[in-house]
């Protein structure tokens, strides 16, 4: 049988982004030192930065580092810490609002059922126990109780993205619009709070169209370079050659 891969639509793998990367804040945020920071997977990372990326990395740091006052609250890793508390705060609200908004519009409410039933009335009791049932899919939005925060938001939103199934109308294109401004902003923050931003640095060699190229590294997504006129892209070994090339 043959099956063809579908590309994820921008919101989509920024909604994915967020959820794979949530852990990665509460861990930042509930390491009682920075002697265990990064988490493994910003570990990993940073590890495969070439030179130049490690020097801007510590460039970026002693920038940040700069900026702080005689008057700034406390020392290192304080100010971080109240930064990833920011962020977590700043996402759940974005999040959460964005999730209730379309929820409210897309989700179906629960089966209702009027009918008593009592013993023997076994039509009655299948319609209560299907209510129960509707009433209780993990698939619902939920507005409030516990588990309400920005990661569980982005994985809810993520699936209506993907069409899942569920108790729940098709996006309209508004709330497609609505949900991608939101992901591509949470996901900004996400990555930058991480230190995962990806990086664009323009490169000397030109596209076959005569256009400028860049190189793109860092972040979720693998290492690319990029016509900016074209739009034509070099990926995996491709992609080496022409940095190798350019950097002869």
């Amino acid at each position: 049988m043959t099956t063809t891969a579908t590309r994820l639509s921008p919101a989509a793998a920024d909604l994915r982004t967020i959820t794979r990367h949530w852990a990665d804040l509460r861990d930042m945020l509930d390491t009682p030192t920075i002697a265990t920071w990064p988490p493994s997977g910003l570990a990993n990372y940073l590890a495969a930065l070439d030179d130049d990326a490690r020097e801007q990395h510590r460039a970026d740091q002693a920038a940040e580092y700069a900026e702080r006052t005689a008057t700034a609250m406390g020392e290192r890793p304080v100010p971080l810490k109240l930064a990833v508390l920011d962020t977590i705060q700043a996402l759940d609200a974005q999040l959460l609002h964005c999730a209730d908004q379309i929820a409210s519009t897309i989700q179906r409410p629960a089966i209702t059922v009027r009918r008593s039933a009592g013993p023997g009335d076994t039509i009655g009791q299948a319609l209560r126990l299907a209510a129960a049932q509707d009433e209780a899919d993990s698939r619902r939005w939920r507005w409030n109780g516990p588990g309400r925060d920005g990661g569980t938001a982005a994985k809810w939103l993520c699936a209506r993205v993907l069409d899942a199934d569920g108790p729940f109308a098709p996006l309209s294109p508004g709330d497609r619009d609505r949900i991608a401004a939101v992901a591509q902003a949470a996901r900004t923050r996400v990555e930058s709070t991480l230190g995962l931003a990806r990086r664009e640095d323009p490169i000397t060699r030109r596209c076959p169209c005569t256009g400028p190229m860049v190189l793109r590294q860092g972040g979720a997504l693998d290492p690319e370079v990029e016509c900016q006129l074209c739009g034509m892209r070099w990926v995996g070994a491709a992609m080496a050659t022409l940095v190798q090339q350019d950097a002869a």
